[in-house]
């Protein structure tokens, strides 16, 4: 069922709203609600929300073979309707990181309005789910961020399908978003990151879909007589575990390897050419083995920038390479 929890009046014509949907079982209440759309050009949770909203209708009506609802799921899918019209992570209008104004303020800016309703309408959830891409210029292989997971917190994240889980390595970031927010309410809950801003990749999407239905039967909100929930092989990895690649000069910066893949120490990463000359000003090579987690997709690099994050197979130390 469709709701909106919020009307903000527009002086230029359609309100601004914030709808939530909702399904309710019969059986155990456990609950789960998951959110996207918190920066406006994370396009891929969005698309996924949308799926997700089909199937349960679907479930709902029986129409899903084997499934059915047992708890509640509640799904915000467009959090920063302002932002998402204009195709930008930030709404121009107020240029307010909404991930930066949670709890939110009932009388405040309109997107500080907006935090406090899709807070308030999710806290008090069992589970909880946000669904976001990379940072601009970056991609991300599909992982998972949770903050110092506890036993339940790591099968959650298990079950979600991600190969990879890190904790945030700058705590002040998660300060006052609707994650930390989350934890503060004690729920159990993790940010599930894939692909690139302002970009839709249905077949990753659809990936991704298939491992939160998954996460739905492992906390109990959907049953299946035929189907079992799967424990996927998930590595949790400290900060300890991450190498930031930078670069070392500017120009075009053309990868060579693919997202997502195990790197060798000393592979070639790829190269900074010469915006001008094409001459080649840098070979980005790996200090370490490890597994691809991120990568630049901007071309046009400065130096100094992040190039690619490696998460090593075995922790030493947590520095950029020379």
């Amino acid at each position: 069922m469709k709701k909106n929890i919020l009307s903000i009046r527009s002086p230029f014509g359609p309100p601004i709203e914030l709808s939530q949907f909702t399904w309710e079982g019969t059986g155990i209440k456990n609950n789960i609600s998951i959110v996207s759309g918190i920066q406006g050009h994370h396009i891929n949770g969005i698309y996924i929300c949308s799926r997700l909203i089909r199937f349960l209708n679907l479930v709902e009506s029986r129409k899903e073979l084997g499934y059915y609802l047992k708890g509640i799921v509640k799904i915000i899918p467009t959090v920063n309707i302002p932002a998402i019209e204009e195709d930008k992570s930030l709404w121009s209008l107020h240029d307010m990181d909404m991930n930066l104004a949670f709890p939110g303020n009932n009388q405040g800016e309109v997107i500080e309005q907006i935090a406090a309703f899709a807070y308030q309408h999710t806290k008090n959830s069992k589970f909880g789910l946000i669904l976001q891409s990379a940072n601009i210029h970056y991609d991300d292989a599909p992982q998972i961020f949770c903050l110092k997971p506890d036993g339940i917190t790591k099968d959650f994240a298990r079950s979600l399908g991600p190969k990879n889980a890190r904790e945030p390595t700058v705590l002040s970031t998660f300060g006052l978003s609707l994650y930390s927010q989350w934890i503060d309410q004690m729920m159990t809950s993790a940010i599930l990151s894939a692909g690139k801003p302002n970009h839709l990749d249905i077949a990753l999407c659809e990936t991704l879909l298939n491992g939160i239905i998954n996460c739905l039967l492992w906390t109990d909100v959907l049953g299946n007589d035929y189907k079992k929930p799967i424990k996927y092989h998930l590595k949790f990895n400290k900060p300890n575990k991450e190498q930031f690649i930078t670069s070392h000069a500017g120009g075009f910066f053309l990868p060579t390897v693919k997202l997502g893949t195990e790197i060798k120490k000393g592979e070639k990463i790829g190269a900074i050419v010469d915006i001008h000359s094409n001459s080649t000003l840098e070979t980005v090579l790996a200090d370490s083995d490890g597994y691809l987690a991120t990568l630049r997709n901007h071309p046009i690099v400065y130096q100094k920038e992040i190039l690619a994050i490696l998460l090593r197979k075995s922790g030493l130390s947590f520095w950029p390479t020379k």
